[in-house]
């Protein structure tokens, strides 16, 4: 059974459109809580802390250490770089003052570290944004007279 000539051309649009919309709204929903969680502790001070592994990518790590006499196990915000660290080593991390639970190992609190992370999102908008113009620049017709062959 056919749909008729044309049918493929009227559906790809939002086909395309929802292709890219997603993974933009996903970038933005992971990335930019875990930069401003970042930007947030800068000013902390840091505390010595035990590393627990995960998939640190994915917001997956985390670590345990004392406040005010007492073992506290935070997660480390998506995105937290922990390349060389193993179970049960010790970092150290900044913590939010009144908030036990918010912690980012000290080298991703800088602005280096929150500028590639919000680097994901911006490149993914600006290449949808690309991809965009060359679609529509590519299905402009000439403005010109109609030449014949």
């Amino acid at each position: 059974m056919t749909t008729g000539p044309g049918r493929f051309r009227r559906v790809r649009p939002a086909v395309v459109t929802v292709a890219v919309l997603a993974p933009l709204v996903l970038s933005y929903a992971l990335c930019l809580p875990a930069a401003w969680q970042r930007t947030g502790l800068r000013g902390a001070e840091p505390v010595a802390a035990t590393f627990h592994d995960g998939p640190c990518l994915l917001g997956g790590c985390a670590v345990t250490y004392s406040v005010a006499g007492e073992r506290v196990t935070a997660g480390l915000p998506v995105g937290t770089r922990a390349g060389g660290h193993t179970e049960g080593d010790t970092v150290s991390v900044r913590t939010a003052p009144g908030e036990p639970g918010r912690a980012a190992l000290v080298g991703d609190t800088g602005r280096g570290a929150v500028a590639a992370l919000l680097a994901l999102p911006v490149g993914a908008t600006l290449f949808a944004l690309l991809a965009a113009a060359a679609h529509v620049l590519r299905d402009r017709r000439p403005e010109g007279p109609a030449q014949a062959v």
